[in-house]
């Protein structure tokens, strides 16, 4: 687990749980561990990413609809200040 939270350090969060999440997608039959314990993409789990970076854009489309650009990233900024108010981290 510490060489895959090294490959993503650029990606998660300190909160973020690799063991928890890689046991979700074992369970899904997206990925499988070797002998070694490490962890491998299954067939199953390579389509689920073609599919997701094939939809991904439609998908950001569809939810942000009628929202204006500069009100997208307002709103993030505003979210991110309420979560540091409360004592988390926002990126």
């Amino acid at each position: 687990m510490a060489e895959l939270r090294k490959a993503m350090a650029s990606y998660i969060r300190p909160e973020d749980d690799l063991a928890a999440e890689a046991e979700v997608l074992i369970g899904r039959g997206w990925l499988r561990r070797d002998a070694e314990d490490r962890l491998w993409l299954t067939e199953e789990g390579e389509q689920a990413r073609v599919d997701l970076a094939r939809n991904a854009p439609a998908i950001r489309a569809a939810l942000h609809e009628g929202i204006d650009d500069a009100d997208y990233v307002t709103t993030v900024k505003v979210l991110q200040q309420l979560i540091r108010n409360a004592g988390g981290a926002a990126a």
